[in-house]
């Protein structure tokens, strides 16, 4: 009898192991059928059905060190390691400013303002050339010793004063309606890099001068403020988005 029982316990013992190495061979097959269908795949979605509860989700992620722990988690959508606001990771993009704004102001908005600014101030400007010489025709033959000389010269320097004092207004003038023009191009440019920035999920945007961009400066003083001019001395090119507010305005890439 107990021969009996010892062949049977033997059998089961061989049959559980058989069985045991069936179902490994299948967990293992499966596994990497799961492997292989995420390396073709190499989507996310096909990665979460295998992998989606390997990392997570978790409330924080504790990282150790000798000088004590560290908690990551997500604030926002972003990653945080303290409560302060300030401690997230922010993402980051890069906007040649210089190149957006030229190209706005060269666009036939801009150009047509200033175009009809300036046909007035031409206009006028041909009234003082006319006026004088209408004066140098009228006084062509006076001479020093003639009575009508103090008139003529009073006359010339009334003209004169008049067309200096119009000069300088039309300076002012002139440059506050292209102050005006750069601060509306800025408004317009910012507008459109916030339509960006949304778009890309990008935090912080710095202005920036290529490091590689030529100088132009001909002078000491011209060549040490583009030095300045250049906070970034290395930019990763996947950080830059001139060229999608460029698009976003409906500019061309070199304006």
């Amino acid at each position: 009898m107990s021969k009996l029982l010892s062949r049977l316990q033997r059998k089961t013992e061989v049959a559980m192991r058989q069985s045991f190495i069936v179902i490994a061979g299948s967990l293992f097959a499966g596994f990497v059928g799961g492997v292989v269908a995420i390396t073709l795949s190499g989507t996310t979605a096909g990665a979460s059905k295998i992998l989606a509860t390997d990392l997570g989700p978790a409330d924080s992620l504790i990282l150790a060190a000798p000088d004590g722990m560290l908690s990551i988690t997500n604030k926002e959508g972003r990653i945080a390691w303290a409560a302060a606001p300030s401690a997230r990771a922010y993402s980051v993009g890069c906007l040649h400013i210089d190149r957006v704004m030229k190209g706005l102001l060269a666009s036939e908005r801009f150009t047509s303002e200033r175009k009809k600014f300036e046909n007035e101030a031409r206009s006028q400007g041909e009234e003082f050339e006319s006026r004088s010489k209408a004066l140098q025709s009228k006084y062509s033959e006076i001479k020093p010793d003639d009575p009508s000389f103090e008139d003529a010269k009073r006359e010339f320097t009334a003209l004169q004063a008049e067309y200096e004092k119009w000069f300088a207004t039309l300076q002012k003038i002139q440059s506050k309606h292209m102050a005006e023009q750069v601060q509306q191009a800025y408004r317009e440019m910012t507008a459109a890099l916030d339509v960006v920035a949304d778009r890309q999920r990008i935090d912080f945007v710095y202005r920036f001068v290529p490091p590689d961009q030529p100088f132009d400066a001909v002078e000491l003083s011209d060549a040490m403020m583009q030095v300045q001019g250049r906070p970034f001395l290395r930019v990763p090119a996947s950080t830059e988005i001139t060229e999608d507010v460029l698009k976003e305005l409906g500019l061309t890439s070199d304006p």
